[in-house]
């Protein structure tokens, strides 16, 4: 069995030799796992028939890079515990409140004037770091935030990533399919009363309402059960899961994929006025933030063992391949010892700029807790 020392040994040699890896821990498991690509080449998403770690952008035009299964090595250490070391930081603001206010009040007046009815809109902060150190703010994102998809991500063409994500894109278990509806945010107070206004309803309404219309062109025998109240770190979410199973006319992964994303809890409704307003008027590259990240088409022989029948079965061995995607949320690109942190929110007609401009660094503390 390899050691943490080994484990990260690994990872080190993979920075020194700029070849991609990607460190990361599921919700609710205490292992950590790490895909280390054996060369330094690019590989890129074409069909989504790859089977790989993907970490794709909010603009699904551009390239969705991938560490493939059949040219990395995969190793794991499991009961993972580590000692949250967090330096102090200095913050270097790229943009003050009073931008992201202004924007919030354009996105209430195009909603009030078009057939808009909801948009996200987003921005970047940037901290100056005392040293570079990707993998100690991993472990501190991992210990701090079990429930989230933890992981740091490095790539010669995106450098280095990381985050915590509460959302789940999508999980695809054979011909099992679900996903979540994530949208409403307020600070957790430590009470057991807790209480949604109207906009926090209507912000999640629209994401499980799309959803539910989305995938009903591509699941039989839907289920949602929710809303419910999600906690992710200081915050609360409501939450609605959603299940399935894929139509054995709908299994082409590309096709749900750009189906579902970018969802209206990261894009808005409709989609293409919500994409729209953002290109025009958010004033910065989200790159990977908002996207997607997570394993891609692996296979799960380790479940199968006791069965050979089962394993010399082409048919079944398709079955056996698994996909879990989570969308970018909570997340930093680190730039040497700067860190460039992005938070968002949903705006609705009901939207107050000022409740919203708070929102954003309530959601950016997650992040900047552990730095």
């Amino acid at each position: 069995m390899i050691t943490p020392t080994d484990f990260f040994d690994q990872i080190e040699a993979a920075i020194d030799s700029k070849r991609p890896f990607v460190l990361f821990s599921k919700p609710g498991q205490s292992s950590v796992k790490s895909y280390i690509q054996l060369d330094s080449d690019s590989y890129t998403i074409n069909d989504f028939s790859e089977s790989g770690f993907i970490f794709a952008p909010f603009d699904l035009q551009r390239n969705r890079y991938y560490i493939p299964t059949d040219k990395s090595s995969f190793i794991e250490i499991k009961n993972a515990d580590f000692e949250i070391i967090s330096p102090k930081n200095t913050s270097k603001k790229t943009k003050d409140s009073t931008h992201h206010r202004d924007l919030v009040s354009k996105a209430i007046e195009e909603i009030n004037l078009s057939n808009l009815e909801k948009v996200v809109v987003s921005r970047d902060f940037q901290y100056i770091l005392q040293a570079f150190n990707p993998i100690q703010i991993f472990k501190n994102l991992f210990q701090k935030y079990p429930t989230a998809f933890t992981y740091c991500w490095f790539h010669p063409k995106t450098g280095f990533w990381l985050g915590a994500s509460p959302e789940r894109l999508l999980r695809i278990q054979g011909k099992s399919v679900s996903t979540m509806s994530l949208a409403g945010t307020q600070p957790y107070a430590d009470s057991k009363d807790i209480v949604w206004d109207d906009k926090n309803h209507n912000e999640h309404a629209f994401v499980t309402d799309y959803l539910l219309d989305v995938l009903n062109d591509y699941l039989d025998g839907i289920k949602s059960v929710g809303p419910s109240t999600l906690k992710a770190g200081e915050l609360l979410h409501l939450q609605t899961l959603i299940t399935g199973r894929l139509k054995p006319s709908k299994e082409a992964l590309k096709d749900l994929i750009h189906a579902l994303h970018p969802t209206p809890a990261v894009c808005g409704t409709p989609r293409e006025l919500a994409l729209d307003f953002i290109k025009s008027y958010e004033g910065y590259d989200r790159e990977y933030y908002t996207g997607f990240f997570g394993e891609l088409n692996i296979s799960n022989t380790s479940l199968f063992r006791n069965s050979k029948k089962n394993i010399e079965n082409r048919a079944y061995q398709t079955l056996r391949k698994s996909t879990d995607l989570a969308v970018n949320l909570r997340c930093m690109k680190l730039l040497n010892t700067t860190a460039v942190l992005y938070s968002g929110g949903g705006i609705t007609k009901d939207s107050d700029p000022n409740q919203e401009c708070l929102e954003i660094h309530n959601k950016i503390q997650t992040v900047k807790c552990i730095l």
